[in-house]
């Protein structure tokens, strides 16, 4: 079963089995490889919500000139008129007009072409919609933050990237260059302080974590949600998510969801950036580590403890390390404190 990382309402932060949310409205993403429906979908057509999704997915997954809509299609499990349209418009690219009833039925030539040219390499957007103007407002509230966030990240790249090159400088001291480049990594992710061997690989290491986040990042809509009917009560009071989800990209109930306690963050770029980077690290994760063996600031106890391998899987060191990275050497943030975000 795949886990869930999650902030608890004592204040700590852990990792359990995966609990689906209701927010994401119960559709999935179609598997790869051909779709189907279970019953017809299109104009006087049965139109189940995951039938309508599994249609609306592949279609824009087809090239316009291969008669795919342009725009495409806003995924959503509603057979609405630009649904139809598009239906219909595929049909006369391929039937003529005799052929455009504006309805693909379970099995028949419509689908067929479909999964004769719909393209696995795509994945179209699943963009969200809130019905609550106050949870449209929470959602849009950290949204806003994403462009910091991402210069949090760029900034943690760019050093790690100054320092690649030299890290494994052969022969003779290390020299003050290498020094200062490696400064602010050593602070959070104690690379020199690892047995010897080449350090090139964990530097790439963590830049390609960081790599991953920006993936997340340029395409928010896919990847973040808002929990709307309170199902992660007993979840989370600040976010939670799939540990390796941005991988499933099948599977909705992989995003990362935030919860009502992200309402203090909204006001603050740094607190929202904390939070993002933290839930990022535990999204982009491959091996299955937890990423929760030191919690806080980087000078905090269990932060100082942590040797180079947990540092380089550790939710917090990640977000520390691009916080200063951005802002230079900061003093603790008031905003993380135990009993408030930790």
């Amino acid at each position: 079963m795949p886990s869930t990382c999650f902030m608890l309402t004592d204040g700590d932060c852990k990792v359990g089995p995966a609990e689906a949310s209701n927010s994401r409205a119960g559709f999935k993403r179609p598997d790869p490889g051909p779709i189907s429906i279970t019953k017809s979908v299109g104009v006087g057509a049965s139109n189940v919500g995951q039938d309508v999704v599994n249609i609306q997915h592949a279609l824009d997954t087809i090239a316009p000139i291969d008669g795919g809509p342009s725009p495409q299609l806003v995924i959503d499990g509603k057979c609405g008129p630009k649904t139809n349209k598009a239906i219909r418009d595929f049909q006369m690219k391929h039937f003529g007009f005799s052929g455009a009833d504006g309805r693909i039925d379970p099995g028949k030539r419509t689908i067929q072409k479909i999964n004769e040219l719909k393209n696995d390499n795509i994945f179209p957007d699943m963009p969200l919609s809130f019905a609550d103007p106050t949870h449209k407002a929470l959602f849009d509230g950290m949204m806003q933050h994403i462009p910091h966030t991402k210069d949090c990240i760029k900034a943690a790249m760019s050093k790690l990237l100054l320092a690649i090159p030299t890290v494994d400088s052969p022969g003779g001291p290390i020299g003050p260059s290498r020094d200062e480049k490696m400064s602010l990594i050593n602070r959070h992710f104690k690379i020199d302080s690892a047995p010897p061997a080449p350090r090139q690989p964990d530097l790439q290491k963590v830049n390609d974590v960081y790599s991953t986040m920006l993936q997340v990042l340029n395409k928010p809509e896919n990847f973040f949600t808002l929990d709307t009917d309170n199902s992660g009560v007993t979840i989370s009071t600040v976010a939670f998510d799939r540990l390796g989800g941005f991988f499933n990209k099948i599977d909705l109930s992989g995003r990362i969801v935030f919860r009502s306690g992200v309402l203090f963050a909204t006001g603050i770029p740094d607190f929202a950036a904390f939070i993002l980077i933290h839930e990022l690290r535990h999204f982009v994760e491959r091996s299955g580590r937890g990423g929760h063996f030191g919690k806080g600031w980087i000078t905090d106890c269990a932060m100082q403890q942590l040797g180079p391998k947990d540092a380089m899987d550790n939710c917090d060191t990640y977000a520390g390390f691009a916080l200063e990275a951005k802002n230079g050497i900061m003093q603790r943030p008031i905003f993380i404190k135990s009993s408030v975000f930790r």
